[in-house]
């Protein structure tokens, strides 16, 4: 894309928004090229007034929208010209009812007679088990063992508590676009999100954010960001390092998103 929307991109969404009173998420939406949330005129609107406020020429990003809406406009066009004929709703006949019937009466005798069966053999099993009790010899509790077991019960509790479940979420404070990439894999993601995006926190992460007031959890602990502009990070090993653009773009192979 253009070094003018590189420009609009370091000047970041929420400082574009004061500038032009375009709702925040309509600047995330056109400067990251996230146009599901747009409609045709909006988009040419924003457009215009960005141009004219930053002084700058955005006639590839107005293209490249264009093209955008051509294409669901067609897609539209097509799904609305396939007739489907509604399925004809068949009433059940006496015969089925009659079946639905008998099958019904099957199950509930089944059902009574398994309940009978189990409430003779529950008896049986009792009856057993307080004669073998009656022939076994008093139990002698050993106190010094039962204070062993209690305390190797304690040390598995305090392990277990201690154990930490790796984890890494992005919490945004408000409608945030962000860019994650998944460096073990060479998958590369954008969305703009309202609520928390859990990540895989054993994978490595470049991500690039519209804004940076959000919350990063890692590993259960909570760290807090607040900035207007633009914030990128690299995550790797549960350990989040915040990146120059200069940066991101050697890990990112140059590009700067």
């Amino acid at each position: 894309m253009s070094e003018e929307l590189d420009l609009l991109r370091e000047i970041g969404a929420q400082k574009i928004s004061e500038d032009t009173h375009i709702p925040l998420q309509h600047v995330q939406s056109v400067i990251h090229e996230s146009f599901e949330d747009l409609t045709k005129i909006q988009f040419l609107g924003f457009i215009s007034i960005l141009e004219r406020e930053y002084n700058q020429e955005l006639s590839a990003l107005k293209a490249k929208g264009l093209e955008y809406f051509k294409a669901k406009s067609l897609h539209s066009s097509e799904q609305h010209s396939v007739f489907v004929e509604p399925k004809r709703v068949k009433k059940p006949t006496l015969i089925y009812i009659i079946v639905v019937f008998f099958v019904f009466m099957i199950v509930a005798f089944i059902s009574v007679q398994s309940t009978e069966d189990t409430e003779v053999i529950e008896e049986i099993d009792n009856s057993a088990i307080e004669k073998v009790q009656q022939k076994l010899p008093p139990i002698i509790v050993d106190e010094n063992s039962s204070e062993l077991s209690s305390k190797v019960d304690e040390n598995l509790t305090l392990q277990e508590d201690e154990k930490i479940v790796p984890s890494l979420s992005i919490i945004p404070k408000s409608k945030l676009w962000i860019g994650y990439i998944n460096r073990d894999e060479e998958i590369k993601k954008q969305k703009i999100i309202k609520k928390t995006l859990v990540l895989d926190p054993s994978k490595e992460w470049l991500l690039s954010l519209g804004h940076g007031n959000v919350d990063v959890e890692i590993n259960g602990e909570l760290q807090e960001f607040k900035s207007r502009k633009n914030v990128r990070f690299f995550y790797k090993d549960g350990e989040l390092k915040q990146l120059t653009l200069r940066d991101f773009k050697i890990l990112n192979e140059g590009r700067i998103w």
